[in-house]
This record gives structure tokens, sequence and C-alpha cells, in this order.
């Protein structure tokens, strides 16, 4: 394995052995979201800027973790203590030819959809081009990975030490919905 894919295995075994896990599974209604979208995405690639659905799902992360700070936070497992991060970084995960790699997303709070969807797609392809710093990868305190590109409409995610959440989300697929 390269350096990168032992680190990686390491993180993962120290994951799964010392962070609790546990998945949750909802269903969201993106109706209205990728209506909004579809109706946006010539204006943002008329500016060069592939408008995903992940966008919009990062800002909503960001915003929630304003609310909910013991979500963007690690544990100090030596001193027995959770920091609070004052910053939200979210690490995306982007599959490579080398293996799912998490550049992080700096002040996702700060940024707009727009700022959002471009750095996404700079990051993305920063990574699979295999031309990056490992400081790219660092200080991310919150996670957001698509299962969607690879199939299935959920998974069981692994979340990134020292963080203590991680969200996983699948393939938008129509479904049918009673309607009172």
């Amino acid at each position: 394995m390269s350096r990168m894919r032992q680190t990686i295995a390491r993180n993962m075994v120290e994951s799964y052995t010392t962070i609790p896990q546990l998945t949750n599974f909802d269903d969201v209604d993106v109706t209205e979201l990728e209506d909004m979208r579809e109706q946006s995405k010539g204006d943002y690639a008329d500016r060069g800027i592939k408008l995903t659905a992940m966008a919009f799902v990062i800002k909503s992360v960001a915003s929630a973790l304003k609310r909910h700070p013991l979500l963007n936070a690690s544990v100090d497992m030596e001193s027995n203590t959770i920091i609070y991060k004052e910053y939200i970084n979210i690490g995306v995960a982007v599959d490579t030819d080398r293996g799912l790699v998490v550049p992080v997303l700096r002040d996702a709070d700060r940024k707009s959809i727009s700022q959002i969807a471009g750095e996404i797609e700079e990051l993305a392809g920063t990574v699979r081009e295999g031309k990056f710093d490992l400081d790219l990868l660092k200080g991310g305190t919150f996670t957001v990975s698509n299962w969607g590109s690879v199939g299935g409409p959920s998974a069981t995610p692994i979340i990134t030490p020292p963080q203590v959440a991680i969200l996983l989300i699948g393939r938008s697929r129509k479904l049918p919905q009673l309607v009172d």
C-alpha cells in the first residue's frame, strides 16, 4: 500500500475502534432544491461553475453546525476534553483512482453557494490529479460524503478522527409520496 493508503487504513481502524458508531437513515424531499438547482445551473455554467446538490448540502451543514456546536467539535481522549471549534471546515469526500480522499473546504459557513460549488470542483480536481499538499487534507471539523455516485440510497460511513460526526448522502431518486 502507498503511504497515503496506509494512513487512511490506520485512521479507519482508529475511528471504528475508538468512536461510537451510530447510523441513522432518513429520506428528505429535495424536489424544490432540485428545481431551483436546475433553474440556476445555466447561470452558474456561464461562470464556469458546475452547480451540484453538494454545494447546497455543504452550505446547509455549515449553517446547522453553527446551531449545533457539539457536532463541530473533536474529542481529546488524552485530556478527556471536548474541543469546540470556532471555525467550520468541511471535509468533502472525493473518489479518486487511489481511493477516497477528503480535502477540506475551509470556512464553509462564510461562503456563498457559488463559492462552495467552485471550491468543490477545484478541490476534487486537485486531489484527482494527485498534485496536492497534505495540508489540504487537514483541519476538517465535519465531513460530508456522497454515496450516490457509488450507488444505493444509503450506507454506513466512518467518522474521520478526531471529528465526532459525518453526513453521508445517497443518490436522489423519485419515490411515491402519500399526500393527505
